[in-house]
């Protein structure tokens, strides 16, 4: 093996003197390890300095899903916690999923993951108060990446909430080496998109539930809000871990998104890259892609499982906090003064307005896409969800 190769075994050794979980990672783990550090590898080449980059964040990531087990065999009570009645924003980026998951984050009772969470996970936040250097820790791993990437406060403003925001699941799919987020793997200048849940979707949210069940472990709260861009695709494992979840699913014509889903993956990946990406002969083969994987969706009897609520993104921007009443009645949650309140206050709050950072101009020419044949090609998906508006 070259030097400015990355070794699978190395990482595991130092990861596993980092967190002290020595002989924690079973054996699908390993393999997950091993076919991200080939899948590297395979991209290369890369200079000696990338390569220690690239160690040493492979490395905190490892260790710290190894700190999760070991916390698991420090705290006993941990895996007995008990998740009620888990809600799940689902649906295609840019379809007002972040929007959904910050109102329902208002609610005094919810949990919902933070950024803090995926990249310093141990201690459990219920074994005692949260040391500052860990919030400070993270604070500047996101320092770090905005100075890399300052374009995705345009395009995405709430990473501005560094340690605190909110995060997707794709985000702890990356501590279990199912996927690689971008902001959490930056230092590998040839990352693409790339998501491993696949056959193993089911073992995916195992994983999942014990990040769920060590964070609200010892904190007297029980219910959850998360958000998954892809578990649309992966209902059928999502409900065999979590059979009392509660999926909205967000709704929003696709040719309304798809300019700025393949402009926030460019600013994203350009930006680790160095422009290496030819965006415009990718933009149509993902969106190929995408219809073949919603031709599928709409052929699943899983999309009219009562445990999914569909809602057209016109219903949540026209009035967001009846909208999140709707969906409380049905979820069995208290729409309680105070949490209207709460939504209110942050919806009012100019800290949170959208345009903070300015407004990008999405644009289908940018990519060589016309807006009416991703119009055309995404059609039946309009029709499906009642996404047309009569003129």
């Amino acid at each position: 093996m070259s030097q400015n190769e990355l070794c699978a075994e190395t990482i595991m050794t130092l990861a596993e003197r980092e967190s002290g979980g020595f002989g924690l990672a079973d054996a699908g783990l390993c393999g997950r390890v091993a076919y991200m550090i080939s899948w590297i590898n395979a991209r290369g080449p890369y200079t000696p300095d990338q390569t220690a980059a690239m160690r040493l964040q492979i490395q905190h990531l490892l260790a710290n899903r190894l700190s999760l087990e070991l916390d698991r065999l420090r705290f006993p009570q941990i895996p007995q916690e008990g998740i009620d009645r888990p809600i799940f924003v689902i649906g295609f980026a840019r379809s007002g999923t972040t929007l959904l998951q910050c109102l329902f984050a208002q609610h005094p009772e919810i949990l919902t993951p933070r950024a803090w969470h995926s990249r310093w996970i141990s201690p459990p936040p219920g074994a005692g108060p949260v040391a500052p250097g860990r919030i400070a820790y993270v604070e500047r791993q996101f320092d770090q990446w905005l100075d890399m990437c300052p374009g995705s406060l345009q395009i995405h403003p709430y990473a501005d909430g560094g340690a605190y925001q909110t995060i997707e699941d794709e985000e702890l799919f990356t501590m279990d080496f199912r996927n690689a987020y971008p902001s959490m793997l930056y230092r590998v200048p040839t990352l693409d998109v790339m998501v491993l849940l696949g056959d193993d979707a089911a073992e995916g949210f195992q994983f999942h539930r014990k990040v769920l069940q060590h964070l609200q472990w010892n904190t007297g709260h029980s219910r959850w809000v998360c958000k998954s861009g892809s578990a649309q695709g992966n209902l059928e494992a999502l409900f065999e871990v979590y059979p009392d979840a509660i999926c909205v699913w967000a709704h929003r014509p696709i040719a309304d998104i798809y300019a700025s889903n393949v402009t926030a993956r460019a600013g994203s990946f350009d930006a680790i890259n160095g422009g290496a990406i030819d965006w415009a002969s990718q933009a149509r083969e993902r969106a190929e892609q995408m219809k073949a994987g919603i031709d599928k969706l709409m052929a699943s009897r899983m999309i009219d499982d009562p445990r999914v609520i569909h809602l057209p993104f016109r219903e949540l921007s026209a009035d967001p906090v009846a909208a999140i009443r709707r969906i409380s009645d049905r979820a069995g949650i208290e729409f309680t003064p105070a949490f209207e309140a709460n939504m209110r206050a942050w919806l009012e709050d100019p800290a949170n307005r959208v345009d903070r950072y300015g407004r990008y101009p999405y644009s289908y020419e940018a990519f060589g896409l016309d807006k009416a044949w991703i119009e055309e090609l995404f059609d039946g998906y309009s029709e499906r969800f009642g996404l047309k508006v009569a003129a």
